[in-house]
């Protein structure tokens, strides 16, 4: 009989909150703390029912990350952070601090780096476990494979995505999403990509060539106009490879045995308690009961 693997399940607490913050906004009741109430809503939710064995939260830093210095207008087109939310951050980590949640934030990077790093250097270590990322933040997708998937908290509901259902969607590894994403470009981070190239030319390409270097070596062999426009966008297309590939050499300042997590512990843990009551959190001190 197959041993069952265990499971660690790392969130990227910046996106999640995030999320939270622009949900909450269509909450009637007053409270400097709403994001915050949602969050631990979602993360009950994620908690309750499932044996994570492992957890990790993990967190961007300042605004202003390396990938600013490869090029200054990154993320230039995302809204200043409001102050309300930047106050919840604070809280938030604090909250899970105090309550026993192992979490992670390193001074130029963000919470996409930390979990690639994480994984690529506790990934084949460790082939006793799968690792489940949280995050709607598609960069992530270069990080599937048999041992990672990706949940994503989609009206309500939690769906899973797996490195097979990335090769059904694309037909190529997940590692080169880096390349099509080279190509097509990411405005969600005000990355600009190929001008001329959608992405369906960009999948073909990355689907016949895997990576941009191939892709480039081999330019002789497309149309006449598709080498134009890689020719013209070339500096352009390496540089958004800089911005896009996720670290995966960082010094983590946590250790494997530091992740160690056990739901019944946490959800007894008296921090928690106390928080939610003080700010009075009604419907998460139920769930955190079990009702």
């Amino acid at each position: 009989m197959e041993k069952e693997l265990k499971i660690f399940l790392l969130i990227d607490g910046n996106n999640l909150l995030h999320r939270c913050y622009h949900a909450s906004q269509h909450l009637l009741w007053e409270s400097e703390l709403k994001a915050v109430f949602i969050f631990l809503r979602v993360l009950i939710s994620l908690l309750r029912g499932n044996d994570y064995q492992k957890l990790l939260v993990v967190f961007d830093s300042t605004k202003v990350n390396f990938r600013h210095q490869i090029y200054p207008d990154y993320k230039k087109n995302r809204l200043v952070t409001p102050p309300k939310l930047l106050q919840q951050i604070k809280i938030l980590q604090d909250l899970l601090a105090q309550s026993d949640v192992p979490l992670i934030q390193l001074a130029n990077f963000e919470a996409d780096d930390l979990i690639a790093s994480f994984l690529a250097q506790n990934e084949q270590l460790h082939s006793d476990y799968n690792f489940v990322i949280f995050s709607q933040d598609k960069d992530l997708m270069q990080l599937l494979s048999p041992q990672v998937k990706i949940y994503k908290y989609v009206q309500g509901e939690i769906l899973a995505f797996t490195e097979q259902d990335f090769w059904q969607e694309y037909n190529f590894s997940p590692h080169n999403y880096i390349d099509y994403l080279c190509l097509i470009g990411d405005q969600v981070d005000n990355v600009q990509g190929v001008g001329g190239i959608g992405p369906k030319t960009a999948q073909q390409l990355i689907q016949n060539f895997g990576t941009i270097e191939k892709l480039y070596q081999n330019s002789q062999q497309l149309p006449p106009k598709i080498q134009e426009l890689l020719t013209k966008d070339q500096e352009l297309v390496f540089q958004n490879k800089q911005l896009i590939t996720l670290k995966d050499d960082l010094v983590l300042p946590i250790s494997w045995e530091q992740c160690d997590f056990n739901w019944n512990q946490w959800k007894s843990n008296q921090n928690l308690i106390e928080f939610c009551q003080k700010s009075e959190f009604k419907s998460v001190l139920k769930l955190l009961s079990g009702e």
